[in-house]
Formats: structure tokens, sequence, C-alpha cells
């Protein structure tokens, strides 16, 4: 009988210390009867002796020289021979062996489900605060504490999809390097389909233990809000959604729901980490709204925006 094959899509800029171990982990899986896996990692262009790296593990390398994880993922599947694609970022590894497995069962309850989501916590081998904060701030919806349930995103560190879905759907979006992954998310549920999350479907994510480069990836995440997340997200509450000015007035509301949120989320998973904590959740959720108030005023929506509208460097 023909196999099944399941391709896990990484991926890689410069992740030279963590896909080693992400790569080699999912060697370990428990998979179904009658399901091969086989591994992509795509190079987007790493200095840091990650291409060196990845030759020497048992995976299958492409390069991609267009820059940005949505290209990147999409030359992934255009490689791919598998029915069932999954997406991993370099700087996770699976929670347990079951991680493919739990996807799949996922995908098998219903048709309608056109992603299964997975949980994203932060690696319990890392002991950085300033890591365990940057991922509980930003990865407050999706850790494995939380229930199974039918969610509006799941962000592409972990997630899974039929090919067939990906074909009606289309590529990711080249030309964004953040939210990328949100954008694709709403093409999914416009055609149709729903986002289930997996608890048991988890993998470790490893944090930024550098403060400023935490916040640079915080107010990157702010600089396309306006433009690309608010439209996609017509349940929340944002006032003067079309007055690209009066719009910024949402900041300080959005930092303390977002904050609130997050230490809601963790509180009784780790109350005195979380506690402790709150000052540095805060700081991050004040970065991103620059991003926000940048990102409004400048009118970016594309290109990856980190290079010219930099936290550090000013050169725009």
């Amino acid at each position: 009988m023909r196999k099944r094959i399941v391709s896990v899509v990484i991926p890689c800029l410069n992740c030279f210390e963590t896909i080693g171990r992400c790569v080699l982990s999912l060697k370990d899986q428990h998979l179904p009867e009658g399901v091969e896996l086989e591994v992509i990692a795509v190079d987007n262009g790493s200095t840091d002796g990650s291409l060196e790296a990845l030759q020497r593990l048992p995976l299958r390398l492409v390069q991609e020289a267009r820059r940005g994880p949505a290209a990147a993922r999409n030359a992934g599947v255009r490689s791919a021979r598998g029915e069932v694609i999954v997406f991993l970022d370099a700087d996770t590894r699976p929670a347990s062996r079951e991680l493919i497995a739990e996807h799949l069962r996922t995908l098998s309850l219903a048709d309608e489900i056109g992603i299964s989501g997975g949980a994203i916590s932060p690696d319990p081998e890392q002991k950085s605060w300033i890591a365990f904060a940057e991922n509980a701030t930003g990865l407050f919806n999706w850790h494995d504490g939380l229930p199974a349930r039918f969610l509006s995103f799941q962000p592409t560190g972990n997630l899974a999809f039929r090919r067939e879905v990906y074909d009606r759907v289309g590529p990711l979006h080249e030309g964004l390097f953040w939210l990328e992954d949100f954008e694709w998310n709403m093409r999914v549920q416009k055609a149709g389909y729903k986002i289930f999350f997996n608890p048991k479907a988890g993998v470790y994510i490893w944090g930024r233990e550098s403060l400023p480069a935490a916040l640079e990836k915080f107010y990157a995440w702010g600089l396309n809000i306006w433009q690309i997340y608010v439209p996609g997200r017509t349940e929340q509450v944002w006032l003067c959604k079309n007055q690209r000015y009066l719009f910024c007035l949402n900041i300080p509301l959005r930092i303390l729901n977002e904050t609130y949120v997050t230490v809601k989320r963790w509180i009784r998973r780790c109350p005195v980490k979380t506690l402790c904590l709150i000052p540095l959740f805060l700081l991050f959720r004040s970065v991103w709204g620059l991003g926000i108030m940048q990102g409004t005023r400048k009118g970016v929506s594309h290109n990856g925006n980190t290079a010219r509208l930099s936290l550090f460097n000013k050169s725009e």
C-alpha cells in the first residue's frame, strides 16, 4: 500500500543554535501506521553557519533567495510531497512524540477543519525570564494549559493543513514579513474552513534572551496592525478604524487589555512568575503600541518593515 506522506516545513534564518534539536526530535515521532514523515528545511539566507548545519541533518534542504518567512514556507510547500503539511519554526521542538499524530487526528475530525492548531509553550529547558515573558506575552492564547477549542487564528509556528486547502486558498503573502500567518489564516476561514486548537499537538519554543531583540520583535509586530490585523478581526472592538490618526487612540486601551489577558492566561499556571513579570509584559506591549503608531502613521503594509522602520535603527 502507498504510504501517506506528511511534510514538515521549517523556515530557517540564522537558527544554528536550535535547528538541530528541532529536526532530530522529529525523528522520534510515533507515527500512525502507514504514515511517512519528510522534513524540509528552507534556508532563507543564513549567515551564522545554519546552512552548513542543515547539510548535516537528516532532512531535505531547500534554499530560497527571496527573504521572509512567507517566501520560505511557500518554497517548502512547493517542494513537499505530502498530502498533509505541518508548519513549524526553527526555534521550536515537539513537546511529545505524538505531535504529528495529534495533528492528523484533528484534521480527521471533520472536513471543515482546514487548520489544526497546536500548543506553543515556553521551553521548560530555558531558564531566561526575558524569554519566558516574550513568549508568554506573544503567545498567551496557545499554551498547553488551554482547552481544545475553535480559534480565529493559529500562528504558523505550529499548525497543519491538508494540501488541498493550500491549493484552494493560495500561498502565503510574500510581501508581508509580519502577520503573514494571520493574513493567510483569514483567507482560509473566508474559504469556509475552521481552525481547531488541539493542545496535545504541542511544541516548545525557545525565546529571545536579549531584551533589545525581544523589543524589536514586538515593535515589528505592531507595524501592520492597522492594515492587516484590524480588518481581519471584525469581532474585536477598535475605535476609528478608518481614521489613520485617530486610530492611535486605541493604543493605551489595547496595551492594558492585552496585558490583562496575558496575566489571565498564565496566572493559574505559574502565579509567582506571572505577577513578577507584569512590568515586562507591559513593556513589551508598550513597544508593540509604538509599532502600531509608527505603522499607522507611515501606512506600512509590506516588505518586512523592520529594515526601514526599526525600533533601534531610525534610518527610514
